[in-house]
This record gives C-alpha cells, sequence and structure tokens, in this order.
C-alpha cells in the first residue's frame, strides 16, 4: 500500500488515503457491514486506498482496490456499491486461479464482458440491498447491457484504457 499515507483498519480492510477520503470509506463500508455480501467484499479486499482512477489489482495475493475521487466522493450508497463491484472482480479472480492454481487465469475470466457483467448483477444486488433508488438502479443496469466502457483487459492496451479512466 502507500508507505506515507495515513490508513486505519476499517473492519478488517485496510483504507489508505487522505482524512476525507478515509471518512467516505468509513461510511461506505458501515453501509455495507450488515449485509450477507460483506463477508464476501472483506474475504476478496485487503485494502482500499484512495488513487486517481478506479480499478482493482485482482491477481495480487492482496487485492486493493483504488479509487478516484469521482467514486469516493459521490454519495455513500454508490460508493458502497463501488467497492462491491470491484471485489467481485478480485472473487472471480481468485475463483478462476484456484480452479487452475498452475496457470495463469485468462483475462477475460475476472475482466471480461461476461465478468463485467457478473460484476455488474452483484453491485446491483448490492445496491438494491441498500435501498438504491431507481435511477441508481438503471445506471448499472444500462452499464450491463453492453459492459465495454472499461475498455481492453489484455497487454499495453489495458493500461492505456485504465488510464483513460475519469472515475
Amino acid at each position: 500500500m502507500l508507505r506515507r499515507t495515513p490508513s486505519e483498519n476499517v473492519d478488517g480492510i485496510k483504507v489508505c488515503g487522505r482524512a476525507e477520503f478515509r471518512q467516505c470509506t468509513r461510511e461506505a463500508i458501515v453501509l455495507l457491514r450488515p449485509l450477507g455480501a460483506f463477508e464476501l467484499i472483506r474475504g476478496h479486499l485487503a485494502g482500499i486506498r484512495q488513487g486517481k482512477r478506479s480499478g482493482v489489482n485482482a491477481w495480487a495475493r492482496d487485492p486493493i482496490f483504488t479509487v478516484g475521487t469521482p467514486t469516493w466522493s459521490h454519495s455513500a450508497l454508490w460508493y458502497a456499491g463501488a467497492i462491491a463491484h470491484d471485489a467481485f472482480h478480485a472473487k472471480l479472480y481468485r475463483d478462476a486461479k484456484v480452479h487452475d492454481p498452475a496457470n495463469e487465469p485468462s483475462a477475460e475470466t475476472w475482466s471480461g464482458k461476461a465478468a463485467e457483467r457478473s460484476c455488474l448483477a452483484f453491485q446491483r444486488e448490492v445496491l438494491l440491498a441498500l435501498g438504491a433508488d431507481k435511477r441508481i438502479i438503471a445506471y448499472v443496469e444500462e452499464h450491463a447491457r453492453n459492459p465495454t466502457y472499461q475498455g481492453r483487459n489484455r497487454g499495453w492496451g489495458s493500461w492505456l484504457d485504465y488510464r483513460k479512466r475519469w472515475w
């Protein structure tokens, strides 16, 4: 994680970033805490850190969700849904790795179109459990219809697409 950035442990998840970021992250985690889905989330994210753009290093031994300002500074409810979404990417990666430990999973198993639809479905489920309004649910459902906005998921193209993210 970040060495000189202030951090704290929130329900077993290490949170690194400025005070405002840590506060928003605590609020999102507090929303998630009572849900049955929280154990899955906590089991697949070792940490959450403040960054320029959002994404999870699902392949890491201890996956970290890096979160851009537009995501963490939105509502606590939206941020909670984003945490759930990226935790599910890490779950998909880990599931694929457990299935075939000798080989690196194909990027499609955890970051392709089908994987993105699964993450959006989990995010939708969490948002519904949190009482999200119809507008937020419709937004997630719209992205699930054609989840190509995340860009490529292999090679340099993947890194370049990640660098273009505004969220």
